[in-house]
């Protein structure tokens, strides 16, 4: 059955049209959550979805990193949060411990108050991970990734060794300045390639 447009909205942030339409108020309807009995609707966005996909993807940040302290140790780390900003943050060998707790952080919900405002409050005290990474071997400066060995500045891959400057690599080896690359080695500056040897651009 095909979507009926049931509003054109103008987005506040590109100034472009969008549609709402009879299925996404459904789905806003469907997922509006009951409280106590009361049914709190999840209201028509004010952002077209491009807009929308923009503004989730602020939060992740894949590849810059910053030199600062960690929060627990005091010790230099190197993390993808800025030393400008109030987060709490824990290199990975404290984040990991049982020397915290994150339920000594919980807070009760307060329904007069905007969920998000509430949950920047909540993120800006939980102690978050200087990086996001697993069972590296000689691979401090990399983010997203694990089960890699002798990499520098990769992000979002595994698997992989001897690499640097990269952005998704899977199971490859001594490759450089190269993204989206599965099961190859010795390559550099390529994008998008699957089982490849010693090729460049």
């Amino acid at each position: 059955m095909q979507e009926k447009i049931v509003q054109t909205k103008i987005c506040k942030q590109c100034n472009s049209n969008f549609d709402i339409t009879d299925k996404d108020l459904e789905f806003y309807d469907k997922f509006s959550p009951n409280f106590n009995g009361e049914k709190f609707e999840i209201p028509v966005p004010s952002l077209c979805s491009g807009c929308r996909e923009q503004s989730r993807l602020l939060w992740r940040n894949e590849r810059k990193l910053y030199k600062r302290v960690c929060d627990a140790t005091w010790k230099a780390i190197i993390s993808v949060y800025s030393p400008d900003k109030i987060n709490k943050v824990y290199n990975q060998n404290e984040w990991w411990s049982d020397k915290w707790d994150a339920i000594d952080y919980w807070v009760e919900f307060d329904f007069n108050k905007s969920f998000f405002k509430q949950f920047k409050e909540l993120f800006d005290q939980v102690p978050q991970q200087n990086l996001v990474w697993s069972n590296n071997e000689n691979s401090s400066f990399c983010h997203l990734v694990a089960e890699n060995k002798n990499c520098y500045l990769i992000s979002e891959s595994s698997n992989n060794e001897d690499c640097l400057y990269w952005y998704w690599l899977q199971k490859s080896e001594d490759c450089v300045d190269c993204s989206f690359m599965n099961w190859s080695s010795r390559c550099y500056e390529s994008i998008n390639c699957i089982n490849c040897f010693n090729c460049i651009f």
